[in-house]
């Protein structure tokens, strides 16, 4: 393994629902689920003054998830989407595809010899993901970064040196490594004129009527969106306080608890599919990528 790494490649979601320092809370003190592009946009630009090449990944569901939050009424636990949609066109940050794990750019940080910005400590893909070198990939994994003034801020991230011989040798190679470039740069376009394209159609079709079907799977997402950025922390939480954090972006809530119209958990119930006598924690415990556990009305990762 090269320890000159290449670029960086970003966790954005570990960095989107990051609430340190802006914690907030509902009316019984369980922690309300934040989407603040502003931070992403911060911690993009401290890797790039440091002289660093940066690419950060996010699922297309925490994507919709923070669009659907903006549009619920006077919602203050998401910030500026707009946000989001420029580091796309800018192609500083990548959406992939629900189904795709985080195992996807844990890999392609490998493969392009890059450090990798996260406070996952990747449990579940050691357990699943056995053949990978965890060992190289705990090395190149920066988790020391913190949000100070609401400032991203990362010590252990040295300035991006660039080095180069000069000989003879080296020109002849230089202008092969120029050639090389010139068909990476012509590849890397084509890929930004299709992840813009696939980036267009999915701004078209938040806007268009979903089949029965579409819907289903897009609130899916949304669950597991929530679901993770509530228990990746290792802590339990109470099952309906997850419910209340679901039905703001699936039903279009405000703020306020108290000013919600009686039988909204009903409401929630029926979109969702699941049953009255099976309850909600069960359904979530099957519908869930990763395996959740029950203590008494609390919920947790295994």
């Amino acid at each position: 393994m090269k320890d000159k790494y290449e670029k960086i490649v970003i966790d954005a979601a570990n960095i989107l629902h990051n609430d340190t320092g802006i914690e907030m809370k509902d009316e019984k003190g369980q922690p309300r689920v934040q989407s603040r592009p502003e931070r992403l946009k911060d911690c993009i630009s401290f890797c790039e003054k440091k002289g660093w090449k940066v690419t950060a990944f996010l699922k297309e569901s925490t994507y919709k998830y923070a669009v659907s939050l903006a549009k619920s009424k006077s919602n203050t636990t998401v910030g500026d989407v707009n946000i989001l949609d420029n580091l796309i066109e800018q192609d500083k940050l990548h959406l992939i595809a629900a189904e795709k794990e985080d195992i996807y750019w844990i890999d392609y940080a490998v493969a392009e010899n890059a450090l990798i910005v996260t406070h996952d400590k990747f449990r579940n893909e050691m357990k699943e993901y056995q053949d990978r070198d965890w060992k190289d990939i705990n090395k190149r994994t920066l988790r020391g970064f913190k949000f100070v003034n609401n400032k991203f801020i990362l010590p252990s991230l040295k300035k991006k040196q660039v080095t180069r011989k000069q000989n003879k040798e080296q020109i002849t190679l230089d202008q092969i490594f120029t050639a090389i470039q010139k068909l990476n740069t012509n590849v890397a376009e084509l890929e930004r004129y299709v992840r813009k394209r696939e980036f267009t159609n999915l701004k078209k079709s938040q806007n268009k009527p979903k089949t029965k079907q579409q819907q289903i799977k897009s609130n899916l997402e949304i669950v597991n969106t929530v679901v993770n950025s509530l228990l990746s922390s290792g802590n339990a939480v109470v099952a309906s306080h997850i419910q209340s954090e679901l039905a703001r972006p699936i039903l279009g809530l405000d703020e306020n608890i108290h000013e919600w119209k009686a039988g909204w958990s009903e409401d929630l119930r029926e979109i969702l599919g699941y049953s009255k006598t099976g309850g909600f924690p069960k359904w979530l415990i099957s519908n869930s990528k990763k395996k959740i556990v029950q203590q008494g009305n609390k919920l947790s990762y295994a």
